[in-house]
């Protein structure tokens, strides 16, 4: 069964790709029983069969840290730090002062009990309302329809 496996993935393969096909005659693969035939297009598969050209190795270049040997150690000088001034100019907001009172502390005081008089309610006699007279006032139209004042 593997060898029939095999031979499917070889004639697939080869046809698909290498423009061969490979016939089994029914033996060992391995002792070349294989009889190798030159490989006829079928026209229905024609379109979806596409050939693979060869690949062709391409190098890739990759980065490598390699450590390069030196004749003789190697020192390299470090520029010393050196203060730079930065000026800045930053405001303050100034507040005005502002006195603030003082509180002297008083000694507390219990202060004894005093004795408050009691209000007593009289009753307040209220007289009855007195009609007043108001004059009758006549109104005055200052004008009029026909153009003339009456008062």
């Amino acid at each position: 069964m593997n060898t029939l496996l095999a031979l499917l993935f070889v004639f697939a393969s080869v046809t698909a790709y290498g423009g061969y096909s490979v016939g089994y005659k029914g033996g060992n693969l391995l002792t070349h029983d294989v009889e190798v035939t030159r490989h006829v297009p079928i026209p229905v598969y024609q379109h979806v069969v596409q050939k693979i050209p060869q690949t062709v190795p391409v190098p890739v270049l990759t980065p490598v840290a390699v450590p390069v040997p030196q004749p003789y150690p190697v020192e390299v000088k470090v520029p010393h730090a050196f203060v730079v001034p930065v000026v800045r100019t930053i405001t303050f907001p100034v507040e005005k002062p502002v006195a603030y009172k003082v509180e002297k502390e008083i000694p507390y005081h219990i202060e004894k009990p005093v004795p408050v008089p009691v209000e007593k309610h009289v009753p307040v006699k209220i007289s009855k309302p007195v009609p007043v007279k108001v004059p009758d006032y006549k109104i005055v139209y200052h004008h009029s329809k026909s153009g003339g004042k009456k008062q």
